[in-house]
């Protein structure tokens, strides 16, 4: 993690994400469409994913498990492992479009981190950096135009792009010959990406066109001022040992004045997330005898709408959640106004912000009122996949040798390259030997303004920033996983096919949005929900649901 605000932080400021980051809906790619034909995978031979090969590097504090929960380290490797073993390049020139949060990076002749990355990679690097707001539009016209760079960063930040996978078949590269199965052991460091993120970017046709920038499992939950929940009882480390009753009364108790228990702002739904996978709702599509169906269609979205509108009534949202924005709520939770505020949780991010003022942590699942079991919905898995332009064999090698470059695992020399930069340059050591951030590297010369981190990455691990400060937030955040992974459901609908989807998902899910903002604000009754469902099905819901299943089938079968 390199010294500047998160991606989190950054998405709540500029309000993008808000809808793309609440839904799985528009990370489904294409199926069959106007300009590529059938892209599905419905009739093809399936291509077996990469063979996983672990990094036999520095051993974890706190070991990962099987099921999701991250590796954690408390300390900074003191021995780093070589992970490339040559220099990836031939000294020719490689271009890439890739999304970035941060401000634009100076020219290479002023930026002696783009000139040591060139360095080590052997070639002459040229990004294409584009930010969110201007992603897709500079995307679909490189789609459109042919003249496309060596390397693209897809559906970065779930930014969904229109006959995406017409475009992977049409005018991208096949990997599978490079990456199916035991071939990816040529490429160790891609070889050590998990085969969930694999699997929930998906195939076209059959093969394999990316490789995936991976992200964890765990995702949304109810990051809280303990102090706070505390004083009001509501402190339960538990899965299920708080009930809801009882959060009503210690949440009244927490609001008025000027204060409010539960976070809610213009783009999170009151939290649908995180109350509606308490109440029991899939996470978005589910596949129950081969049929799908969505989180709309479900009674724990419905008990869920019905708890937040209850929740509204009773004053612990604040009565303009619906006119405010995520910083503000991010400003308010951070100032003791707000009691819990439902994200992405990133917790040492959070406790570096609030500083001391309280102990930032996240409340477990609470026994809802319908009694269903708590399900953690987990996240997509990927951030973004990476694509190549078609070219020939030996180049496509080399454009597989620099991400396999970019996705050298924490404990690597080659990762405290990457995030860290040069040292004696762009980092120091403190008194263990862990990386600390210069000035140069601090004022904007890092891999978060020179987005190379979307070419490739390695897995996420949990550490603390800094390594010789405060490590109890990684401790807090594993404990967190451990208590919620056995509960974790993926969305079903990740890496399958459908072309109403790929086209309607993005009014379909705005459509939801609007839904849950009416009904719990009290602008609609509670009891036109079955009307917004029919309207959600008939709108291209219930097709959707028709072309997953079949390609579903085809996967399974």
């Amino acid at each position: 993690m390199s010294p500047s605000p998160s991606r989190r932080s950054v998405l709540q400021t500029i309000g993008a994400g808000a809808v793309l980051a609440a839904t799985g809906g528009a990370l489904t790619a294409c199926g069959s469409g106007p300009s590529g034909g059938d892209v599905g995978n419905a009739g093809k031979k399936l291509a077996p994913w990469p063979t996983y090969t672990p990094f036999d590097g520095p051993k974890p504090d706190l070991a990962p498990s099987a099921e999701g929960v991250q590796a954690a380290y408390l300390k900074y490797p003191q021995n780093l492992a070589q992970a490339v073993a040559e220099k990836p390049g031939d000294g020719k020139k490689v271009t890439a479009v890739v999304l970035s949060y941060g401000a634009p990076p100076k020219p290479l002749a002023e930026n002696k981190l783009r000139q040591a990355i060139n360095d080590a990679l052997g070639v002459d690097l040229e990004l294409i950096i584009v930010p969110p707001d201007q992603y897709v539009a500079k995307l679909s016209t490189l789609m459109a135009g042919g003249d496309l760079p060596d390397i693209l960063s897809i559906n970065a930040g779930g930014f969904f792009l229109p006959n995406e996978a017409q475009f992977l078949a049409s005018q991208c590269a096949d990997l599978t010959e490079h990456l199916s199965g035991d071939a990816v052991r040529k490429y160790p460091n891609i070889a050590n990406l998990p085969t969930y993120a694999w699997e929930n970017m998906g195939r076209v046709k059959g093969g394999i066109y990316g490789v995936p920038i991976e992200r964890p499992m765990p995702w949304q939950g109810m990051i809280c001022n303990r102090e706070k929940l505390k004083t009001a009882g509501l402190w339960v480390p538990e899965v299920g040992g708080l009930k809801a009753e009882d959060l009503t009364k210690g949440a009244k108790q927490l609001s008025g004045k000027g204060k409010w228990a539960f976070a809610a702002h213009s783009g999170n739904q009151f939290g649908w997330i995180v109350h509606s996978q308490t109440h029991g709702a899939p996470n978005n599509w589910e596949v129950k005898g081969g049929a799908f169906s969505h989180t709309m269609e479900s009674d724990g979205l419905r008990d869920a709408v019905e708890q937040m509108h209850a929740w509204y009534k009773d004053g612990v949202y604040r009565a303009d959640a619906l006119a405010v924005d995520g910083a503000t709520v991010a400003t308010d939770f951070q100032n003791g106004r707000i009691a819990i505020q439902t994200d992405s949780v990133w917790l040492q991010d959070t406790q570096r912000v609030v500083a001391g003022k309280f102990t930032a942590d996240v409340a477990r699942p609470y026994q809802a009122a319908n009694g269903a079991a708590s399900k953690h919905w987990f996240g997509n898995g990927y951030f973004s996949y990476t694509a190549l332009k078609k070219a020939p064999k030996a180049r496509v090698e080399l454009l597989l040798r620099v991400i396999d470059f970019f996705a050298s695992p924490f404990g690597s020399k080659e990762w405290e390259f990457i995030n860290f930069g040069v040292e004696g340059t762009h980092f120091t050591r403190t008194e263990s030997g862990a990386p600390t951030a210069t000035k140069l590297s601090l004022e904007g010369e890092n891999t978060n303004t020179y987005a190379v981190k979307t070419i490739g990455s390695a897995p996420q691990v949990l550490y603390p920033y800094g390594f010789d400060g405060d490590r109890d937030a990684i401790r807090r955040t594993y404990e967190w996983q451990q208590a919620i992974v056995p509960t974790g459901v993926r969305n079903q609908a990740l890496g399958l096919r459908s072309a109403t989807w790929s086209t309607k998902a993005t009014t379909l899910d705005q459509l939801r949005a609007d839904a849950i903002n009416a009904v719990v604000s009290g602008k609609r009754p509670l009891s036109d929900w079955n009307k917004i469902v029919k309207e959600w099905r008939s709108k291209g819901g219930a097709k959707a649901a028709e072309e997953l299943a079949k390609e579903y089938e085809a996967i399974k079968g």
